[in-house]
């Protein structure tokens, strides 16, 4: 369909014959037919063909239907990075049961509140995690625990390799005999007899299930169909390209990044999905010199490291063509030391820019290579239209206005589990009778029909009666030279608000005064030239590092509590803060 973006996508846009109307299983055993002999899976050393991977999802799907999983049952699956995870999401399928994917560092109130929120009756659990969060089920209404462990699929070949040492010093632990009448082991599937198991068909059932919608203004769970999922592999599989690439990915399952674009998508494109043993899915030297990828998906600052790590090889660098970035914006002062970064190393691969929420299946737009604009989020990929709306009134804003991004995807969410005030919140019929997604984040788009980020709704605060965008304020602050990151939030001090701005100065600058003095001055004038008084901030610290929450985006939360505990203890001290200097030491 041509539309205002057409331009910009080139002249051959790769879209995979994927038939949106099966359930996530039937596309990927099609998948698994044109690509049989090809690598789907690579575990260290391990690799498992399309036949073969299919093969085990028909035998996990046996299994796991004797155990006694249904159409329609909620399972809870954690299992560190290791294939039984790629099994379970395509075998539940098969049967109908529905996936939550949860990660092990959770906190343990989060994790239980988890299954409760889903009524989950099953787990699937590598031994160790099981082991950790054990009290929890101890009275919970779980039928059946189905534990895993890494030896089930490692390579003798990965004896010696760290990162699987680290995996299975933590399988070694004895289970709670509280629950042995309740446990089953992945493995006991080789002993069992494999049946027959009834396919279930219905591409608008709930395939997983994802605690992490916030496009509502609070955390929901969020049900994705597998016919989103298939839309979203439809859609977002150009991003890849034609050619069969290797791809790692540092972005965890229970975020729709990591199951439907860095999974589902790699897969029904005949792709090879590697998989990271990182222990706690931090950037991987180790798997990235192992594995050679030809294209990287991570968080920005996994994609930074790339340029901070002195273990990586000439020679993995060399093989990297696609670098893609999610689940916040990359800077540009970021986008520019990589791209010069791997100049000097004579390469040049892509850098891909994405954006998307947990209520479109994740991507939604990407940013053409070589825009810089600051806060550009790009454009709409193929199939998908956007653009600003009032969501008071659904109405449509003129170009250069701000609104709330509204985004209308063939890979819509089904909606929030239990939830359907904050559905009918999110998910709006305009006028036209047409379906739109409301992002929850406030956006700009110009005549260009480039799409700018003006900060998430729930950021935005009041200060005397005018509306204060953080993303405006941190966007002219990272444009001083020698700021490497910033974040501006809202502080309560005796009833007034104060906004203070964290700044993370350039590596360079951090530990000599005479620089950051000059820092301070120029962020100090900058933001009087550039920023209304009313929304101007009152205080800047410098921080080493900013704090990042677990989708790699700077945790604004814990800097407000920091600030917050700074001016606690300054009280104690002096009965009542009567002045605080404009800039601290790091």
């Amino acid at each position: 369909m041509e539309t205002k973006w057409s331009r910009y996508y080139g002249d051959d846009v790769f879209v995979p014959d994927i038939n949106e109307d099966q359930t996530i299983y039937e596309a990927f055993r099609d998948a698994c037919g044109k690509y049989s002999d090809s690598v789907a899976l690579e575990f260290g050393k391990k690799k498992i063909t399309y036949r073969e991977l299919l093969d085990e999802v028909d035998l996990y799907a046996s299994f796991l239907a004797l155990e006694g999983i249904k159409e329609g049952d909620h399972v809870l699956v954690s299992c560190r990075r290791m294939p039984h995870q790629v099994i379970a999401l395509y075998a539940l399928n098969k049967i109908g049961a529905e996936v939550i994917f949860v990660m092990r560092n959770l906190r343990p109130e989060v994790f239980g509140k988890i299954g409760m929120a889903v009524k989950a009756e099953y787990l699937i659990f590598s031994v160790d995690i099981f082991n950790k969060f054990s009290n929890l089920f101890a009275h919970a209404p779980i039928k059946k625990i189905i534990l895993t462990r890494s030896t089930d699929y490692a390579s003798a070949k990965n004896t010696f390799n760290r990162n699987f040492i680290s995996l299975r010093i933590h399988e070694n632990y004895e289970v709670d005999q509280l629950f042995n009448e309740r446990i089953s082991f992945w493995s006991d599937a080789t002993s069992k007899e494999k049946t027959d198991v009834k396919v279930c068909s219905d591409p608008d059932r709930t395939a997983a299930l994802f605690y992490s919608g916030t496009a509502s203004g609070r955390v929901n769970t969020a049900m994705i169909s597998s016919a989103s999922m298939n839309a979203q592999a439809k859609i977002s599989a150009f991003l890849f390209g034609r050619k069969q690439r290797r791809i790692l990915s540092f972005v965890r399952l229970d975020y729709p990044f990591g199951t439907c674009f860095s999974l589902h998508t790699v897969l029904m494109s005949g792709h090879t999905y590697l998989i990271n043993t990182q222990p706690d899915f931090e950037f991987s030297a180790v798997d990235l010199n192992s594995y050679k990828p030809e294209v990287i998906i991570g968080y920005p600052q996994h994609i930074t490291s790339l340029t901070d790590s002195d273990k990586v090889t000439s020679k993995t660098y060399s093989s990297i063509k696609i670098l893609c970035s999610c689940g916040n914006t990359m800077s540009g002062y970021d986008y520019h030391r990589i791209r010069e970064f791997f100049a000097r190393r004579k390469c040049s691969p892509k850098i891909l820019r994405l954006y998307g929420i947990t209520e479109t299946s994740s991507v939604c737009m990407y940013l053409p290579e070589n825009e810089i604009r600051p806060s550009a989020l790009g454009i709409p990929v193929p199939g998908v239209m956007a653009k600003i709306i009032n969501p008071d009134n659904n109405s449509d804003q003129i170009n250069g206005a701000t609104g709330v991004i509204a985004v209308n995807t063939p890979s819509p969410m089904t909606g929030y589990l239990d939830r359907e005030d904050d559905t009918l919140t999110v998910k709006r019929t305009l006028s036209d009778r047409s379906s739109w997604i409301l992002s929850g984040d406030f956006g700009t788009e110009n005549e260009d029909g480039m799409f700018f980020y003006g900060g998430s709704r729930r950021r935005v605060f009041d200060r005397g009666g005018i509306h204060v965008y953080p993303q405006l304020i941190e966007d002219i602050i990272r444009a001083v030279m020698g700021v490497a990151d910033c974040c501006a939030v809202p502080i309560d001090r005796d009833g007034k608000t104060i906004i203070k701005v964290a700044v993370k100065p350039e590596a360079d600058y951090l530990f000599n005064n005479d620089k950051l003095n000059e820092i301070k001055d120029e962020i100090e004038r900058t933001c009087e030239m550039e920023i209304f008084d009313p929304a101007r901030p009152d205080e800047y610290e410098f921080m080493a590092y900013l704090p990042m929450d677990r989708f790699g985006r700077v945790d604004y939360e814990q800097i407000i509590k920091t600030f917050k505990e700074e001016d606690d203890e300054q009280k104690s001290e002096n009965g009542n803060i009567a002045s605080v200097d404009t800039f601290d030491g790091v």
